[in-house]
């Protein structure tokens, strides 16, 4: 399935009240809008949020994979955990990084970097400003509450699922490890695997199947007419039409938002993550404190044009360098193993 590091085989999670819900919302004539893989974009779904038009009743699940690949999975995960109407599924990717914490410590295994935990880890440095003590208690209590994620949601009509159920096992005994994984055995089934419910599920990006940019579904249909399953992940980081997609399974429409221009991120390198990750987070500070050097140098020649000021100093370009320098500010952030006095910026 995909994971090589020991991911535990126990019953897979649900959560009754979640799902009482979610059904009653339904029951009611609101809205229930899933999303696939949001993988750290934050700004692109944040307008694939206002695309909703939110009412008070309505309610948007996301269906795992919230975090890693993108830039900016820490400050994602904060926005979700304090909106009302969001509730989230478990993916496979905060599996892995649920699987750092080690007792008291935190441990990054070599499987979830590799598979685009370090833009995750870098984006809590940089959210930290630097300080990584903030940023590993940040991170320890963000992984908490993942671990008390379900692993999937049954409603009357509608499974939701991180990445599909395995057609060989009966469906109400299905372990955790299986549905976050799942890729080919699932969706090449050639029946439903539940008759009464469409299955909705990220995880395997809609390219598979053909559909770049929008959403898939099976061609195996269910006694009602719905399809047996439904794929939400169109990929927010593939190169060609990248976006993110929301299903509203009350009235089976579907929205589709293009990743902003601001977060196509693979544009500005070749790793398969976004730059975040660069020394975890380190680089990104770096970069965020050369462009706010320069904003306040156009500033000051600015108000020396206008008379406002008599000191000013020409076009200059910068670079950090590793010796004894005053700082130019005292709000720098520190961080990795510069300390104040090594950190300084010179023409």
């Amino acid at each position: 399935m995909g994971c090589t590091n020991d991911i535990r085989r126990a019953p897979a999670v649900r959560c009754r009240d979640t799902e009482a819900d979610l059904q009653a919302c339904l029951d009611a004539g609101a809205r229930v809008w899933v999303v696939g893989d949001v993988h750290g974009h934050l700004m692109t779904f944040k307008a694939l949020l206002h695309r909703m038009e939110l009412e008070d009743n309505d309610m948007v699940v996301l269906l795992g994979d919230m975090i890693d690949r993108g830039p900016d999975s820490a400050t994602l995960i904060s926005f979700i955990r304090e909106h009302p109407q969001i509730i989230c599924i478990k993916g496979n990717h905060e599996q892995m990084a649920i699987h750092s914490l080690k007792g008291q410590g935190i441990e990054l295994s070599d499987v979830w970097m590799a598979k685009g935990g370090a833009s995750t880890w870098g984006s809590y440095i940089v959210a930290a400003k630097g300080d990584l003590h903030e940023a590993k208690l940040r991170f320890a209590e963000d992984c908490a509450w993942m671990a008390d994620l379900p692993s999937h949601i049954v409603l009357d009509h509608w499974r939701l699922v991180h990445a599909g159920y395995h057609p060989n096992i009966p469906i109400d005994q299905q372990d955790e490890k299986t549905i976050l994984w799942i890729r080919r055995a699932f969706f090449k089934h050639k029946s439903p695997i539940d008759p009464k419910r469409c299955i909705l599920f990220g995880h395997t990006p809609t390219t598979k199947f053909g559909k770049r940019g929008n959403i898939a579904e099976s061609k195996v249909r269910l006694l009602d007419g719905r399809p047996s399953w439904i794929g939400l992940d169109t990929c927010a980081y593939n190169p060609e039409q990248p976006s993110l997609s929301a299903f509203d399974i009350a009235s089976g429409d579907a929205i589709r938002q293009k990743t902003l221009r601001s977060e196509r991120w693979w544009k500005k390198t070749e790793s398969r993550e976004a730059p975040v990750a660069e020394h975890f987070g380190l680089g990104e500070l770096r970069r965020r404190a050369n462009k706010a050097y320069a904003a306040r140098e156009k500033a000051r020649r600015r108000m020396a044009m206008a008379g406002l000021s008599r000191r000013v100093r020409g076009p200059t370009s910068f670079r950090v360098v590793r010796r004894k320098h005053p700082i130019v500010t005292d709000n720098m952030p520190i961080s990795g193993n510069l300390s104040p006095e090594k950190v300084g910026f010179i023409a």
